[in-house]
């Protein structure tokens, strides 16, 4: 089932921007409004996974006023579980930290490009919230384990394809594979952790490199779904495998 999402922006050409990014993606865009009023109105009607906002949103049809920080708190005090994803241009860079601190957990640039676009998403699906970048935070292990995947559009009868992990980390995994997978393509996988049961996750693609001189690529993904408890067998697994010098950090 796709992630939803509502907008919240006074620019409909933005609006129209942001809906033509997330086509063919895991993410659909319920509903697109150009203030606040209308944007509590669209997100009790629809119970959205994320809102994104723009910053100067203005709180009213009728005249300007709140911004989007303020709109943002009073969708938050009506449906706490609710991601916020902040929108900005050159001009309200500098409102950008203060919407984090108040509760957005991430933002992205104006005007739009699809790859940071879907990484933002997917950071907060991940669970890596409240920073101004979607660069990775957590330690990478460079590790190879054993995997298996399937598209998530492929049939119940569809044969998993084998990959092995590069490096993982509690946000996301490298994997070698020998299939071209589009970027974006959202994956069911199943990682080998030796011992114990696979963990088993929704992920998304978000970078494709072919292997220098080996019919290979080196797949990024994101984990977009991912049980609290997995993530935290994931967890132990990273810092117990580097306790033991059985794998190293990724270096930056």
């Amino acid at each position: 089932m796709a992630q939803t999402i509502v907008i919240g922006d006074a620019s409909l050409t933005d609006r129209g921007s942001f809906r033509e990014s997330l086509k063919g993606t895991g993410y659909e865009v319920v509903a697109d409004v150009g203030n606040g009023d209308a944007l509590l109105e669209e997100v009790a009607k629809h119970k959205p996974w994320c809102v994104a906002f723009d910053l100067l949103l203005p709180g009213h049809a009728d005249r300007p006023g709140d911004g989007g920080v303020k709109v943002m708190k009073r969708v938050k005090e009506k449906y706490p579980a609710t991601k916020f994803l902040a929108l900005h241009n050159v001009q309200t860079a500098q409102l950008v930290m203060g919407a984090l601190s108040d509760g957005a957990g991430a933002r992205v640039r104006k005007p739009f490009k699809r790859d940071a676009l879907i990484e933002a998403l997917a950071k907060m699906g991940s669970g890596q919230e409240g920073t101004t970048s979607v660069k990775q935070t957590t330690v990478r292990l460079k590790k190879s384990l054993m995997m298996k995947y399937k598209l998530a559009t492929d049939g119940f009868f569809t044969k998993k394809r084998d990959g092995v992990t590069s490096d993982v980390s509690e946000g996301g995994i490298g994997m070698i594979t020998e299939e071209k997978l589009s970027k974006t393509a959202m994956l069911n996988v199943e990682i080998d952790l030796p011992g114990e049961a696979p963990l088993l996750a929704k992920m998304q693609v978000a970078r494709v490199v072919p292997v220098a001189g080996l019919p290979r690529f080196d797949v990024g993904l994101v984990f977009i779904e991912f049980d609290p408890a997995a993530r935290e067998r994931l967890k132990a697994y990273i810092m117990k495998s580097l306790e033991r010098g059985t794998g190293g950090p990724v270096k930056k």
